[in-house]
């Protein structure tokens, strides 16, 4: 199912022109307002000017998590705070604040609502949302939901609670990081109740990395089709990255990311196809926090083959192979 087909069967050279009109406006906006970005890119000697092409971006300087660690969320903000609309700390796997404007939100909906459709996800479908609802990755979820037109359960964060509400519901899928769900499992057997008794059809897991080593464990012991979503703290967002139902890697939501994958150690950027890099992302559209090639640790390899579901967003697999 799509939630967009306009854009998530998009035409590569239609992709890229928009993907080039959305660099250069986030590398002129970022120029302009944010200091940290004017003395990187005048350190560097370029301007916003010299971005002509999508291959330009190879002029700009690479954003670190260090970087990002070290200089508070003020410093990277583009805009006064008055202008922001939400502000939300991501504690895994280093506490970070971000911020966000209304539109900046709007795009993580549009992403998890794409998200959630490659799912399957659907008018028809009963949701839980497990954990705290402070999680901005979890309120764009919601968000999401009620944009499918989804039945949404909150299930919390106290497990006496979200055992309560499975038995009162007739939820179909649940959503939440791989740890919380790992626990509702526990939670189940340590009061004499086995998960697959709920008879769940599907998973939604926010991992910290692109694979999800968990993902075998959840499959078999409650006998559900698992679905895995990068939950990126440095970018605030839980969309980015989402699998559709060929569970053959990972498609980037390309038309608000741009990637690029580097040699590992080196800052030469990697384009033969089936090489294993460092995966490289900017921003293409985030206002308040722009993060231009940004070095996200992550290794990945760039999957060429169209895939069967009929989205023309890339694909990006990972050591632990395409199928994670």
């Amino acid at each position: 199912m799509y939630a967009n087909p306009q854009l998530e069967k998009m035409a590569p050279d239609e992709l890229h022109a928009l993907q080039l009109q959305r660099l250069k406006k986030t590398v002129a906006w970022a120029y302009e307002k944010s200091g940290i970005y004017k003395r990187k890119f005048d350190a560097a000697g370029v301007k916003p000017e010299d971005i002509h092409t999508l291959e330009d971006i190879e002029k700009l300087p690479f954003t670190t998590e260090r970087e990002v660690e070290e200089h508070s969320a003020h410093e990277f903000l583009t805009l006064p705070f008055s202008s922001i609309s939400r502000v939300s700390l991501w504690e895994h796997p280093s506490p970070l604040i971000r911020m966000y404007t209304a539109r900046d939100i709007a795009c993580n909906v549009e992403m998890m609502t794409r998200a959630l459709a490659a799912a399957d996800i659907s008018r028809a479908s009963v949701v839980g949302i497990l954990g705290d609802l402070a999680d901005s990755g979890l309120m764009d979820t919601q968000y999401a939901l009620e944009v499918l037109g989804t039945t949404v359960v909150p299930l919390g964060t106290e497990y006496e609670r979200a055992m309560k509400l499975l038995d009162a519901t007739y939820l179909s899928t649940v959503v939440g990081s791989a740890r919380r769900v790992l626990r509702l499992i526990i939670q189940a057997q340590a009061v004499g109740r086995e998960i697959k008794e709920f008879n769940l059809s599907t998973i939604l897991c926010f991992n910290e990395n692109l694979q999800n080593p968990l993902k075998m464990h959840m499959r078999n012991r409650i006998g559900t089709q698992v679905y895995n979503f990068f939950n990126s703290s440095s970018f605030g967002t839980s969309g980015m990255f989402y699998q559709c139902k060929e569970h053959v890697g990972h498609h980037l939501q390309e038309d608000y990311y741009y990637a690029e994958i580097a040699a590992f150690g080196q800052d030469v950027i990697v384009t033969d196809p089936n090489c294993m890099g460092e995966l490289i992302l900017t921003a293409l559209t985030t206002e308040a926090l722009p993060l231009i090639r940004y070095r996200t640790g992550q290794t990945v390899m760039r999957m060429d083959q169209p895939c069967s579901c009929g989205r023309t967003f890339a694909r990006f697999s990972t050591p632990f192979g395409a199928f994670n």
